[in-house]
């Protein structure tokens, strides 16, 4: 299970990107995601030196970069963008993608204390 702060440390460098006028297709960004290489192309597109992108904090929990990928291909191949709100820019739907996982991970979690409770 992937740690909501890492998804919300993500969706903060994206919203960073937008908010620099960044951008990509939202068709490419879904066959990246179906791809599973989506962080990868990322950090080639937006260089740290260029953006200030950092996706370093993923590196630091073993595994958090394959097991996002993974959520991105989830919902790549089972979420319809207009599901997400998102129609134009493929940044803007990973930031959905991984909010929809931060809602996800909550309710296991609220699962979980409810049935400890029980």
């Amino acid at each position: 299970m992937v740690k909501i702060n890492l998804l919300t440390y993500l969706t903060f460098n994206l919203n960073m990107l937008v908010d620099n006028g960044k951008g990509m297709p939202i068709k490419e960004t879904r066959q990246l995601c179906e791809q599973r290489t989506i962080l990868q192309e990322l950090q080639a597109r937006f260089p740290f030196a260029e953006t200030h992108l950092d996706l370093s904090s993923l590196k630091l929990q073993p595994d958090a970069e394959e097991e996002i990928e993974n959520i991105f291909h989830e919902m790549a191949i089972s979420l319809k963008d207009n599901e997400m709100c998102v129609a134009n820019n493929g940044l803007c739907l990973l930031i959905a993608y991984a909010q929809e996982q931060i809602q996800r991970e909550t309710r296991k979690l609220e699962e979980k204390k409810s049935n400890e409770k029980a």
